[in-house]
């Protein structure tokens, strides 16, 4: 930011509105960049103090969170041309739990999956199944182009990036986004794994406890059941 301050003040381009237009728009997404850093880092410092002990554990309505989540990637879904699919068995799952922070997972989920593949529509999925001992499995898939075996024991850690092919225009993301999701579900009681076959499935899959699953009949916040 600083050096195309530097350019656009001492090179005399503020009199040339093109190449000021086209700094200030590179600027504008680096400090978007920052924003989003600050955030998340402020996130994981919340989950990492104990706060995470805080948490509102309310029941909300599973779907009506991932719906919304949708709702706000929905302009980079369109952009792409992909396609997401909320697979429920049974429907009207209601988690015991903070729905901020589920928000936040679902969310770098789904945008995790897009921005890995930024030229190739998708197919992503949101699923979740009852299991017979009372815990629930959730899942994010989607047929992109993968993360490699060598890779997937680090995808966790903070800043921690697969290496691709990316445009010097391309703004890539904190390097944040599953740190906060591995640290948001293990603070509800919940373990979360990840496998992938380059080019086939790739998955993030998570197990709630039984004590995680609120009562069907429980009053939830989010949308309909």
């Amino acid at each position: 930011i600083n050096g195309y301050l530097e350019n656009l003040v001492d090179d005399d381009h503020v009199e040339d509105p093109e190449t000021s237009r086209r700094f200030l728009t590179i600027m504008r997404k680096h400090g978007d960049r920052i924003s989003r850093i600050v955030e998340d880092m402020l996130v994981i410092a919340r989950l990492e103090s104990g706060e995470a002990g805080q948490l509102k554990m309310k029941p909300f309505a599973f779907e009506g969170c991932a719906h919304d989540v949708l709702e706000r990637l929905q302009p980079l879904i369109s952009a792409q041309g992909s396609k997401v699919r909320l697979a429920a068995a049974p429907e009207g799952l209601a988690i015991l739990g903070d729905r901020f922070y589920w928000t936040q997972i679902l969310f770098n989920l789904v945008e995790n999956a897009l921005k890995q593949n930024p030229t190739c529509p998708l197919k992503i999925e949101i699923g979740y199944e009852a299991e017979a001992d009372g815990s629930v499995r959730i899942w994010v898939s989607d047929n992109g182009v993968g993360i490699p075996s060598a890779v997937l024991p680090f995808i966790f850690r903070p800043f921690y990036r697969v290496e691709k092919h990316h445009s010097q225009g391309t703004i890539r993301g904190t390097g944040l986004g599953l740190s906060i999701v591995k640290r948001a579900v293990e603070a509800h009681g919940g373990e979360i794994t990840a496998s992938s076959t380059p080019g086939e499935e790739t998955r993030f899959e998570i197990v709630l406890p039984p004590e995680a699953v609120a009562p069907r009949e429980a009053e939830v916040a989010g949308g309909p059941m």
